[in-house]
C-alpha cells in the first residue's frame, strides 16, 4: 500500500507539470454545468470497467494450463431518464472467469447482474449514487448463486484527476447449506482511489473491500493506458492485479490471487467513471 501510495504522488506531481503547460488541475466551478453535460452518462455507453484479460494465479508454486485463465467483463448502462443534475439508468454487467487453457476450455463461472441507478452530479466535486442490483451465476442446485443487494454511494474529486469514491450495501443472499454466508466473505462496503494523468490517458485505480469483521480484505489494483484518442471506442492496455474472496459467486469462499493483462474499452464521450 505505502508503494501504491508513493507511484499515486509521482503521478500526481508529473501530471503538475504537464498541467502547467496547457492542462488544468482543478475543477473551474463556473463551467460545471457544461463539463458536466459532456461527461454525464450518454443514452447507451458504459457503466463500470469493460475488459478482457489473461493471467496467473500468484498465490501458487505451480502455473499451468489448469490454473491460467481468462477473465473478462462487459458492463453497460441505459439512461432511462433525466431531470436536473440526476440521471436514471438501466445497468447491466456480465463477468466470468474461463480456463480457455484448459483441457475442453470449461467456463468457470458466467454471472448476470442486472440494476437500476440513480446518479446524482451534485456538484464539482460531488456525485452520488443509489441502486438495487441482482447478482446470479446460472447454476442449479449447489452450484447455484444468487444475490440481490442494495446500495448507496459517493464519489470526491478534490482535483480533476482524482476520484474517491466509498460504496456500502446491503443485500440478501439464499445460504447454501456447509458453506459461510457470502456478506462474511464480500462485506457491507468498499473503498477505493482513481487517478488519471496525461490527459486522462493513463488511469489507476486502487480498491479495498474489507469483509463484514474487517479480518480478511478483498485488494484490486487496476492501470490501464489509452492507445487511441480516435473513434467512439478507445482501446487501453489493461493490467489487473486481484488477492482475496469473492472472485466468483460459486467460488466466493475460495481465496484467491491473479495478475492478469490484457485489453480494455472506454467512451470517447461520456461518463467514464471508476464505479464498482
Amino acid at each position: 500500500m505505502k508503494k501504491l501510495l508513493v507511484l499515486l504522488c509521482m503521478l500526481y506531481a508529473a501530471e503538475t507539470a504537464f498541467a502547467q503547460e496547457g492542462g488544468i488541475a482543478a475543477i473551474p466551478d463556473d463551467s460545471y454545468y457544461e463539463q458536466t453535460q459532456k461527461q454525464r452518462f450518454p443514452v447507451f455507453g458504459f457503466f463500470k470497467e469493460t475488459y478482457f484479460i489473461t493471467g496467473i494465479p500468484t498465490n501458487t508454486s505451480s502455473v499451468d494450463k489448469h490454473n491460467a485463465d481468462i477473465r473478462f467483463q462487459v458492463s453497460l448502462a441505459l439512461r432511462i431518464a433525466r431531470a436536473g443534475n440526476v440521471d436514471i439508468l438501466g445497468t447491466y454487467t456480465e463477468n466470468g472467469v474461463w480456463n480457455v487453457y484448459d483441457t475442453s476450455s470449461p467456463l468457470v463461472e458466467n454471472a448476470f447482474n442486472p440494476g437500476l441507478c440513480v446518479y446524482w452530479f451534485a456538484d464539482p466535486q460531488w456525485d452520488f449514487m443509489f441502486g438495487i442490483s441482482h447478482q446470479s451465476n446460472g447454476y442449479v442446485n449447489n452450484d447455484s448463486r444468487s444475490v440481490n443487494t442494495a446500495y448507496a454511494g459517493a464519489i470526491y474529486s478534490p482535483v480533476e484527476q482524482l476520484k474517491l469514491g466509498a460504496k456500502v450495501w446491503y443485500g440478501y443472499y439464499e445460504h447454501i447449506p456447509g458453506l459461510p454466508h457470502y456478506f462474511k466473505r464480500r462485506g457491507f462496503g468498499e473503498v477505493w482511489a482513481t487517478y488519471r494523468a496525461f490527459d486522462n490517458r493513463l488511469n489507476i485505480t486502487a480498491s479495498v473491500n474489507p469483509s463484514n469483521t474487517f479480518k480478511n480484505y478483498n485488494l484490486e489494483f487496476n492501470l490501464s493506458y489509452r492507445l487511441s484518442e480516435k473513434g467512439t471506442f478507445l482501446p487501453s492496455i489493461f493490467a489487473q492485479y486481484r488477492q482475496g474472496y469473492c472472485e466468483t459467486l460459486k467460488n466466493f469462499n475460495t481465496y484467491e490471487a491473479h495478475f492478469r493483462v490484457g485489453f480494455a474499452l472506454e467512451l470517447k464521450h461520456g461518463y467514464n467513471s471508476s464505479i464498482h
